[in-house]
């Protein structure tokens, strides 16, 4: 797997030695990216501009027949899930994460953490290699890695000193950020199945926090792979959420 170009660095937890640190640990942008901070992040609030979209109950969204509302503005604060769910694999490294959705997002925190769980249980996510199982959990303090769903501009925040300009993700040290515009929307890439989307955005920001950098399309109407930036397209290559799409 090649590393990801840019003048990032890219955070290799390979041999997951999870540990807390006062200096950044900093990976690719994606779109990837952000130092883990507390459960209750504050910032400064603005009158907040909301995008809409037809509405449509999706995998992680709240039940609603109204159209879907991201504000670009959140408070910061997040709602943490209380799930644990055991990974489906007995073999491979363990990596415990936790999620936290942002407050005033239209997304449940239970029903978006269990749909990242689903994809990560996958065999055709990164556990089914052997090498890596996953395990969602409700303690922090047993969490190596924090996911948060955030607003664009809280996750600019998250990111940082990534440039993700409101409208990519991150994986950044111990934080995978997911821009909830994109888990609302999804990209060109991949039409109207925002489903499929997701679970390349969660496969894609995982594989950053494995160690996995960005790469390109290998040829013309092959499938793309999962580290390449399919938010900001596919070149000549076809859109694919998964590290392993032949697996079953």
């Amino acid at each position: 797997m090649l590393v990801g170009v840019g003048a990032v660095v890219v955070t290799v937890l390979v041999g997951m030695a999870f540990r807390d640190s006062s200096v950044p640990q900093v990976s690719t942008a994606t779109g990837s990216g952000a130092t883990g901070p507390s459960t209750e992040v504050s910032s400064a609030a603005p009158a907040p501009t909301v995008r809409t979209t037809p509405g449509q109950t999706r995998e992680g969204s709240a039940p609603t027949a109204a159209p879907l509302q991201i504000a670009t503005d959140g408070p910061g604060t997040f709602r943490r899930s209380t799930h644990n769910i055991a990974p489906a694999s007995v073999s491979g490294r363990l990596l415990r994460y936790d999620v936290r959705v942002e407050r005033g997002l239209p997304f449940d925190s239970e029903q978006t953490a269990t749909a990242i769980q689903r994809v990560l249980n996958d065999k055709r996510s990164w556990s089914g290699s052997g090498d890596w199982r996953f395990a969602l959990v409700s303690s922090s303090r047993k969490a190596d890695v924090h996911v948060y769903l955030a607003t664009p501009t809280t996750t600019d925040k998250l990111c940082a000193p990534l440039l993700t300009r409101g409208d990519v993700s991150c994986q950044n040290g111990r934080s995978v950020v997911l821009n909830a515009e994109r888990w609302a929307f999804g990209a060109k890439a991949y039409g109207k199945d925002v489903q499929a989307y997701r679970r390349y955005l969660v496969n894609h920001e995982f594989g950053h926090a494995l160690g996995y950098g960005h790469v390109g399309c290998p040829a013309k109407g092959r499938r793309a792979p999962v580290m390449m930036q399919q938010t900001k397209g596919v070149g000549g290559c076809r859109a694919n959420p998964w590290p392993s799409p032949r697996r079953s």
